[in-house]
């Protein structure tokens, strides 16, 4: 400051303003500080106490503007930039955040906090590109350390460069082989990269670091689902069961493989234990209606989840799979009340959505409505070809055979092997005058039909003829 009596008041506020504050009487600190302010408007030091202050009072707003003021007088100032960088983190504003630590990388740039809070903040923000050479730029100063390895495995695997995050996952290892949670990134890396054997003996490495852990006994049961090695997936699941008997994901790990299987008896036996055990639980009646359905007993996978339903009325499962089976013995408007049931407890449920959908579109009833409910189910699933099958559908109920032709075609290129939209473009072709093209359509529908389904195609070929 210059050495005028003006500025020996500014500087004699300021040191009593620094007294104050830090014996924590912050609002006299701030008349102090506000005090120098008048008789020196030109001193960064100030304004960065100013803000401090403000910050300390929960007046951010205010605090940003002191911290502002005192990059206008000298703009590389630093404690002004690393309070500005605070705060504006404070108040999520990345922007403001990552202007404030990029300045200050450059000036500081080997501070460690400096390269790992900027690096941080990129991640947050997405910008993953600019985060790496940072967390680089860390190792090569200060060394390598598990934690660093680690962000680069991560971000690298979030950028599906999966070569460069399975070296750094492997290094973090190295550095730390006890590190559960480093393990567990290279297993799921490994699992990206289809290496389920290679992932599985991750898992395993931390279940025998951690053998109480339940979760991780799921990610070993996952790896050996992806490598189709069921009978190692099912003894995870077995031991899952071991220490917690009523993981429902370790019940219904084993439902899927004995599903996969065929063996449906072990499933039912399991099922009904646990309902034995644990008394009844909706969730558990409507895995063993599902295994009855799968099992062909239709009229006992139906009592299941009317049970289901009776326990837990707002189901939406149970509700579901009943309607699926309603509509396959012909009970189309009970099968519809239990879909409505669905969307009455969960409006965005696809499935029901579609399905409902469709039941009115195949009768050719409430064309506008089944519109609207299958453009749901497109809006929430938008490559998903059985929705956009009945799309098509609904579109050609409705006459509009060109909408249906381009819905269709791409549904076909989603599900190449579903015997119903090869039908449904034979019918639209056919509709347009286009035998031939009406024509190859029902002859490939013929390679996927069931029985039923081809007995109708063939007599479709036959009027062609």
């Amino acid at each position: 400051m210059r050495s005028t009596s003006q500025d020996e008041g500014a500087y004699g506020a300021y040191l009593r303003g620094l007294f104050l504050e830090r014996e924590d009487n912050l609002e006299e600190a701030l008349r102090a500080y506000r005090e120098a302010q008048s008789q020196d408007n030109d001193s960064p030091y100030l304004f960065v106490r100013l803000g401090a202050t403000y910050v300390k009072l929960g007046q951010p707003v205010e605090a940003l503007k002191a911290f502002q003021q005192a990059l206008t007088i000298e703009p590389e100032h630093p404690d002004a930039l690393r309070w500005w960088a605070m705060v504006s983190t404070a108040q999520g504003d990345l922007e403001g955040a990552i202007e404030a630590y990029e300045k200050l990388v450059e000036l500081q740039t080997e501070d460690r906090f400096m390269l790992s809070t900027l690096a941080d903040l990129y991640v947050l923000k997405g910008d993953l590109r600019k985060a790496i050479p940072l967390y680089h730029q860390l190792i090569d100063i200060f060394g390598p350390t598990n934690h660093l390895h680690f962000n680069l495995g991560v971000l690298y695997g979030r950028l599906s460069e999966f070569d460069q995050s399975l070296a750094h996952f492997e290094e973090a290892v190295n550095l730390d082989p006890k590190s559960i949670e480093t393990l567990v990134g290279l297993g799921i890396v490994y699992e990206l990269k289809r290496d389920y054997q290679g992932a599985a003996v991750q898992y395993l490495e931390a279940i025998n670091l951690d053998p109480a852990n339940i979760q991780l006994y799921k990610y070993a049961a996952r790896a050996y689902l992806g490598g189709r090695l069921l009978e190692e997936a099912a003894e995870q699941y077995r031991k899952m069961l071991q220490l917690s008997p009523g993981d429902f994901d370790g019940i219904m790990g084993l439902v899927r493989i004995w599903f996969a299987e065929r063996e449906f008896d072990q499933a039912k036996v399991l099922l009904q234990e646990k309902l034995e055990e644990f008394g009844e639980s909706p969730a558990v009646y409507v895995a063993l209606g599902l295994v009855y359905r799968e099992s062909g007993d239709l009229d006992a996978a139906i009592d299941v989840f009317e049970k289901a339903i009776t326990l837990s009325p707002d189901s939406a499962q149970a509700h579901f799979y009943l309607a699926t089976l309603l509509d396959q013995i012909d009970q189309e408007d009970v099968a519809r009340i239990h879909l409505r049931k669905v969307l009455e407890s969960n409006p965005n449920h696809s499935d029901a959505l579609n399905y409902l959908g469709y039941l009115d579109a195949e009768a050719g009833v409430n064309l506008d409505e089944a519109k609207d409910l299958i453009e749901r189910a497109v809006a929430i699933d938008p490559e998903n070809g059985a929705y956009l099958d009945s799309l098509g559908w609904v579109y050609f109920q409705q006459g509009r055979v060109e909408e249906a032709i381009a819905y269709l075609e791409k549904a076909k290129r989603l599900l190449e092997n579903d015997a119903t939209i090869f039908d449904h473009l034979g019918d639209a072709y056919f509709s347009q005058g286009d035998i031939k093209r009406a024509e190859n359509n029902w002859q490939r529908a013929l390679e996927w039909a069931t029985e039923e389904e081809a007995e109708s195609i063939q007599q479709k070929l036959q009027k062609l003829n």
